[in-house]
């Protein structure tokens, strides 16, 4: 199971940079998070339901502390740097190490395979044909998924084998093609803006 403990310091991190870090938070969502989203567009994101509202913000959060720099800081400008620097931030040696792995660790497009609801789901790389499977034992999640769905995650190893980073971006079936083509003629580099640009705008128009 998935180690409440070390998720946790997402949530500590995050709070932190909310709390000494708002407008530089504010001006990332903008320029970086929102960034090539129309207004309608965005008008169909803020306007998304409840559960919807909450997985996007659990993405976003996700994202910035994982690949976030904020332009007009004045020195540090990383957001993982500045949490992992915060004196003022009590995080445990399983927090910094889950934390230090998330620039490292690709928001990539699986699909699963198995699930077993309360006990675990298994995956595999959605853009290879012979892909290797990725059991991944996790109580919460295995509840949201079925077999053949399409899901952009980010996957961490911990002593408990490999966990979720929180982050979910499920594509609905109809989507899954014209995503996998475009996501194939990118570099691989470009593949996690890709794949995220494509899931606000399915958010934007409610599917």
């Amino acid at each position: 199971m998935a180690s409440l403990g070390r998720k946790e310091g997402v949530q500590l991190a995050l709070s932190w940079l909310s709390k000494h870090y708002n407008d530089a938070v504010e001006a990332w969502v903008e320029n970086v998070w929102l960034a090539g989203i129309a207004d309608e567009q965005r008008a169909g994101i803020a306007s998304a339901d409840a559960r919807i509202r909450s997985i996007h913000d659990i993405n976003l959060l996700e994202k910035l502390l994982s690949e976030g720099d904020f332009a007009d800081l004045d020195g540090e400008a990383n957001a993982l740097k500045l949490v992992l620097a915060a004196d003022d931030l009590a995080l445990n040696d399983a927090q910094r190490d889950y934390l230090k792995q998330l620039p490292s660790c690709a928001l990539q497009l699986y699909q699963v395979i198995a699930c077993e609801a309360g006990q675990s789901f298994s995956v595999r790389d959605a853009l290879k044909g012979k892909a290797k499977v990725i059991v991944i034992a996790d109580s919460y999640a295995s509840r949201m998924f079925d077999v053949d769905d399409v899901v952009g995650l980010r996957l961490l190893q911990t002593p408990a084998g490999m966990e979720t980073s929180g982050a979910i971006y499920h594509i609905p079936e109809a989507y899954v093609a014209g995503l996998k083509e475009a996501l194939l003629s990118a570099k691989p580099k470009e593949r996690a803006n890709i794949l995220v640009a494509n899931w606000l705008k399915l958010v934007a128009l409610h599917v």
